[in-house]
């Protein structure tokens, strides 16, 4: 057996495997021997079938068997021994491989593509320049804040009819085109305030009336806004016919918020753990508590720029051609040629960013890498923040062995470590170039990031 390795222009190169008889005929006869050994053929005692006659049955299966794990084997070795730093995992090449007989052929040679890992140097100083931004809390979102927590403090009442401030529960039910009920069509308790309907006439339909009270009207033009119909509709989806149909809807309730007023009473539930005795130290409170949670906005758009500016600055060329195959082989049946060639893009910065991660996972070790234990502790928090005693042991391990085999879960959990860890790091390490911006602003420039 020969295996060799020739470039094929920058980034790729080709792995041609001979393969002889006298490397793969030993597991092959072993494989038919076994099978001889269990066949059950009517005319012959078990393990007294003719080997002929089993290679004539199973004998191009098992030889196309044994070769497939041969030059697996022997693919998977050289990379190993040779210290190819491949990208992906091999592919055919069917240019090169003739067509393969197994019932005539003892002798096989047969070619691999591989795409090579780029070389590039990373690191992380302050020539590495990324803006921070600190979001500035404008008066206006101070007031609306302080809105939706008299509205959130506030208490609800009855009224026996409705104003357009309010809001109404009831049922729907589906009507046809006659207006008659759909025999099994879609039924729904749902709620939804007067404001919400953009269509001035069915507001005022509604407008005096109250519990017992029916009206028929299409959500779907009344709201003007899909998503906001299917769920006030109760469809995750929905068939395009329910969401769009004519609805009859009686009222249950009529929902009037009392807004809390302001005082040390409200400030007292909405920070237990502060002593605010003026309105002035309540707008304070609240403007921090706005400004800490930009923080982790602010947090994540400048983990975005540095990895931008990363890749950038790393100027790293990727095997293109065999990289879009190899998504097309990876990925087969969820991605057409057509899709992979608008998204390609996204795929190499992708590709990009990971080599850039592994180098600096080399480089600063702990710092950039997410441990299993890290993980569980991250499960364990989010235990103990609803009120679980940390010290429980046993049943605690079972809880969390139960989060952690759910592999999407402990995947993003993950994520959401190393994202930390990345921030944590580059706020160290880069030169952070601070500017303050409105929230308009900033979320105009979070939008137009890639």
């Amino acid at each position: 057996m020969n295996v060799s390795r020739e470039e094929n222009g920058a980034l790729n190169a080709i792995i041609h495997i001979n393969l002889k008889e006298e490397d793969y005929s030993e597991a092959v006869n072993k494989q038919l021997s076994d099978y001889r050994r269990k066949a059950n053929i009517p005319g012959f005692r078990p393990g007294k079938v003719p080997m002929g006659m089993i290679k004539k049955m199973y004998g191009n299966n098992v030889q196309a068997e044994e070769i497939n794990k041969k030059v697996s084997e022997v693919l998977n070795n050289y990379i190993a021994e040779e210290k190819v730093d491949i990208l992906g995992y091999p592919l055919p090449n069917m240019e090169k491989t003739k067509t393969i007989d197994f019932g005539k052929q003892k002798e096989f040679d047969l070619y691999f593509d591989i795409g090579l890992t780029p070389q590039f140097e990373i690191s992380l100083d302050e020539k590495v320049k990324t803006p921070y931004y600190t979001i500035t809390v404008s008066d206006e979102e101070i007031d609306k804040a302080i809105g939706d927590v008299k509205v959130r403090f506030g208490e609800e009442k009855n009224p026996d009819s409705a104003e357009l401030t309010d809001g109404l529960q009831g049922k729907f039910i589906q009507l046809d085109e006659e207006g008659n009920t759909v025999e099994g069509g879609h039924e729904h308790t749902g709620f939804f305030k007067l404001d919400d309907l953009k269509l001035k006439t069915i507001q005022k339909k509604f407008v005096g009336k109250g519990a017992g009270d029916m009206e028929v009207f299409n959500p779907y033009q009344a709201f003007k806004d899909e998503a906001k119909t299917q769920a006030v509709l109760g469809l995750q989806e929905g068939i395009e016919e329910q969401w769009k149909s004519d609805y009859q809807f009686e009222i249950e309730k009529v929902v009037r918020s009392i807004e809390a007023e302001l005082g040390e009473e409200l400030y007292k539930k909405v920070f237990p753990n502060d002593e605010l005795k003026t309105e002035e130290e309540f707008r304070e409170k609240v403007s921090a508590d706005l400004t800490k949670h930009y923080s982790k906005d602010a947090d994540r758009q400048f983990l975005a720029d540095t990895i931008n500016t990363l890749i950038d600055t790393a100027n790293i060329n990727l095997p293109d051609e065999f990289m879009k195959r190899w998504l097309l082989e990876s990925n087969q049946g969820k991605i057409s040629q057509e899709q992979l060639d608008l998204q390609y893009d996204s795929y190499a910065k992708t590709f990009r960013w990971q080599l850039i991660e592994g180098k600096l996972q080399k480089q600063y070790g702990d710092a950039a890498v997410v441990t299993e234990e890290e993980i569980r502790d991250k499960v364990k928090t989010y235990f103990t923040a609803m009120g679980g005693d940390s010290n429980i042991g046993p049943q605690i391990d079972g809880i969390i062995d139960s989060v952690l085999q759910n592999q999407e879960e402990k995947q993003k959990i993950q994520n959401d470590l190393l994202d930390e860890k990345f921030i944590a790091l580059f706020k160290e390490h880069v030169k952070m170039s601070k500017k303050k911006v409105t929230t308009e602003k900033f979320f105009e420039i979070a939008s137009n990031t890639k």
